[in-house]
């Protein structure tokens, strides 16, 4: 018997009841608290998005973590007429809450996607509160290429698509798993000292031991890779709101408050922007700036760049609280038998957010 099936911005998902259904709970039913959301694709190509967001339900309800049903989920967006998956805005994030008890939203993204031998996936996914306003409270990434690691004659190959999306689906639905069941994050491996700014510039405005509502709004893509810019924005958020010092806002309310506005950041985040953009989502603090370069390539040889600019603006000074620059190639520091190339941009690019968001909040290492 086949599934039935339901369609979401495009992507095609198979119905399938798993955790709560619809309808009161019972004493053997757990209620619903998470939400799985359609993959969001800026790999620029196909992706077995279906089974990605399949995958992150069936690890979830597995562990006991109440998951809201496809029928229940596919009533509501059809009901609210709900067209924009890869985030949630404010409005549609209080609807969700009363009408099936959900106060999580679990929103994934594939970033790179090839089956090319050496295969190489990217994968971004976080964890959004709508218990308040929507705001990013878990986010985590992998990015491997079946290359990274190929040891003694070449046994650690990994030729197999799916072999290496199944480590990637491992490494961030575990990650999930674990704050979902402790409110933990899990250790931050520490980035090599070549992924920092090259140039930087902090004020004594961004004082310690302070908290801080932040917005991320995509950034200005210069380079020739297509959604480099909503792919940057992403990474902040990732690493940002793992810091205790920002309370990072949710890319949909963003998304729909500059929709409503009529905003066009044309050329990258200006002060007036960011004073709109900062009015609009009550944030302290409002972050942009440009991709120049966002390199990656297919197949067993080739190269890897990234090269970002990134400015921090204060809403209440109405000033630049932090700007830096970020350039770096995927041989920088590599040593015997090509130990430490970053095969992938987002590898490289994941550790240069890191660090740059690490010197925002004050913990230069």
């Amino acid at each position: 018997m086949g599934l039935p099936r339901l369609t979401v911005a495009g992507v095609t998902l198979a119905v399938l009841v798993l955790g709560a259904a619809a309808g009161p709970a019972t004493a053997s039913r757990q209620p619903a608290m998470v939400a799985v959301f359609p993959v969001e694709n800026l790999s620029g190509g196909s992706v077995p998005a279906d089974a990605i967001r399949q995958s992150f339900v069936d690890r979830l309800a597995a562990e006991g973590i109440g998951v809201l049903d496809d029928g229940a989920f596919e009533a509501f967006m059809t009901r609210h007429r709900v067209r924009y998956t890869a985030g949630i805005d404010a409005a549609t994030a209080e609807l969700l809450r009363q009408e099936t008890g959900v106060d999580k939203v679990v929103i994934a993204t594939v970033e790179l996607s090839s089956d090319l031998v050496p295969p190489k996936v990217a994968l971004m996914a976080r964890l959004v509160s709508i218990a308040a306003a929507p705001v990013v409270i878990w986010a985590d990434d992998a990015s491997m290429s079946g290359d990274d690691a190929p040891g003694w004659f070449a046994l650690g190959l990994v030729n197999d698509y799916q072999t290496l999306l199944t480590r990637a689906m491992d490494r961030v639905a575990g990650s999930l798993l674990v704050h979902l069941k402790t409110g933990e994050t899990g250790a931050v491996p520490k980035s090599a000292a070549r992924f920092r700014p090259k140039m930087s510039y902090r004020s004594p405005a961004l004082g310690p031991g302070q908290t801080y509502s932040l917005a991320v709004v995509p950034f200005f893509n210069v380079s020739d890779r297509r959604n480099a810019g909503e792919i940057l924005a992403l990474l902040f958020m990732r690493h940002l709101s793992g810091l205790p010092q920002f309370r990072v806002a949710e890319t949909g309310v963003i998304r729909r408050q500059l929709l409503d506005a009529r905003v066009i950041m044309d050329g990258g985040l200006a002060l007036s922007d960011a004073d709109t953009v900062a009015d609009l989502v009550d944030a302290d603090f409002v972050l942009g700036g440009r991709v120049h370069r966002y390199a990656d390539y297919e197949g067993p040889s080739g190269s890897t760049g990234v090269e970002f600019s990134t400015v921090l603006i204060d809403r209440k000074s109405r000033r630049v609280v932090w700007s830096s620059s970020s350039y770096n190639d995927g041989g920088d520091g590599v040593r015997f038998f090509d130990r430490g190339r970053s095969r992938t941009a987002h590898a490289m690019a994941t550790q240069m957010v890191r660090l740059t968001a690490e010197m925002i909040a004050g913990r230069d290492r």
